[in-house]
């Protein structure tokens, strides 16, 4: 039998990149796959780089930002990385706001209700 080789720890810039490099990529509304393509590479590689498993390339990051619309600046943090709740709680705020501004009548008559009862749930009255 052949012998497993021991998992490499990654250095702590691998793993902010590759937290960073997940949530652009769920803002962006992307799937792995999608990415994938956009960036010419496989997707199970897109996983490996949000799983922290391997370290890309300063062109792969490039090609990365270039297919995310933003900046290998930008999926580079240099600092702590944000609280994902408040990540999260921020992204559905900017959602709201934009879909209630722009909504007309019918989907204010689909929103409201969904979001009465969202707001009567155990979760939101903590």
């Amino acid at each position: 039998m052949g012998r497993s080789r021991p998992r490499t720890k990654q250095a702590e810039i691998v793993r902010r990149f590759a937290a960073r490099l997940r949530e652009v990529r769920r803002s962006r509304g992307m799937t792995q796959t999608e990415l994938a393509e956009r960036a010419s590479m496989a997707a199970s590689y897109v996983g490996r780089l949000e799983a922290g498993g391997a370290a890309p390339g300063i062109d792969l990051v490039d090609r990365l930002a270039t297919a995310l619309g933003t900046t290998v600046h930008d999926l580079l943090p240099l600092g702590p990385l944000p609280d994902p709740e408040a990540v999260l709680r921020d992204q559905a705020l900017r959602l709201a706001e934009g879909l209630v501004r722009g909504a007309d009548r019918e989907t204010l008559l689909m929103l409201n209700p969904l979001l009465a009862r969202l707001a009567e749930s155990p979760v939101a009255n903590r």
